[in-house]
């Protein structure tokens, strides 16, 4: 039985649902709340466990960071057989209400990254949820769609665990550190957009060409207009409100995915 080339899984990990961090050490998190834990494979930034959540086998799996990672992640993963994929990672907010540890689940995202664009002559002519001639008349930016079943399983199960949540959608990039990016997170902002991340609009928009079932749950680690840097740091080192955020995420994405039947 071969093995993908990237993360190095192969047909033996025996689920069709995946949850997928950003960051390795996000998949012993995961593990915590799983029973019959396995270790499946640590391949460069492809770090992968499966377990058992309330009767469902469910893989982790490390995407790292950026749009090109996750594309290459969920390409393999789809061709295992996996249909059901959620991405759980940070972001930082573009809309003032939104606080540290709050929740958005993504129900679409902009796509401003070099990784999506790429997809996007494919999904042009794909049956897809994207209208890109409208996008393209009215100015408003090019986004791709979460899948709205399994979207709609995130948000029950993030309100049934009594958590505080939106949906709405994210804007991705590849520049995290960019001059200009304080005049793109205004316009952005404008356009009411939620939040920021890097990896969602790579991830939906491979789940509209490989017809897969995708969601994002983006936890705010940084608030409207404050330093990037200080937040994404007071994250790392465990900071309450985004720790919190964290477990609430991971718990969202099992019960969505346990839902899944």
């Amino acid at each position: 039985m071969s093995k993908m080339p990237h993360i190095q899984l192969d047909h033996s990990i025996g689920t069709v649902n995946a949850v997928l961090p950003g960051d390795p050490a996000r998949v012993d998190a995961i593990a915590a709340y799983l029973e019959d834990v396995r270790e499946e494979g640590f391949c460069r930034e492809y770090k992968s466990v499966t377990g058992i959540y309330k009767g469902t086998r469910i893989l982790a799996i490390s995407t790292g960071m950026g749009g090109a990672s996750t594309a290459i992640c969920v390409e393999e993963l789809a061709d295992l057989g996996v249909e059901n994929f959620i991405r759980i990672g940070s972001c930082g907010a573009l809309q003032k209400h939104l606080r540290n540890g709050q929740l958005v689940i993504c129900d679409r995202a902009v796509c401003d990254d070099g990784t999506s664009q790429s997809y996007l002559d494919h999904l042009r002519y794909a049956a897809s949820e994207l209208d890109f001639s409208a996008a393209a008349d009215t100015g408003d930016p090019v986004c791709a769609y979460a899948d709205p079943v399994l979207a709609k399983a995130c948000q029950d199960a993030a309100s049934a665990l009594g958590l505080s949540w939106e949906s709405g959608p994210t804007r991705c990039h590849d520049a995290l550190y960019l001059k200009r990016k304080p005049m793109l997170d205004e316009f952005y902002s404008g356009k009411g957009i939620y939040a920021s991340d890097m990896e969602t609009a790579a991830l939906f928009a491979v789940g509209a060409v490989r017809g897969v079932r995708t969601a994002s749950i983006l936890n705010v680690v940084v608030e409207w207009k404050k330093d990037i840097k200080e937040g994404v740091g007071a994250y790392k080192e465990g900071a309450d409100a985004a720790a919190a955020g964290e477990r609430g995420e991971i718990l969202t994405a099992l019960e969505a995915l346990a839902s899944m039947k």
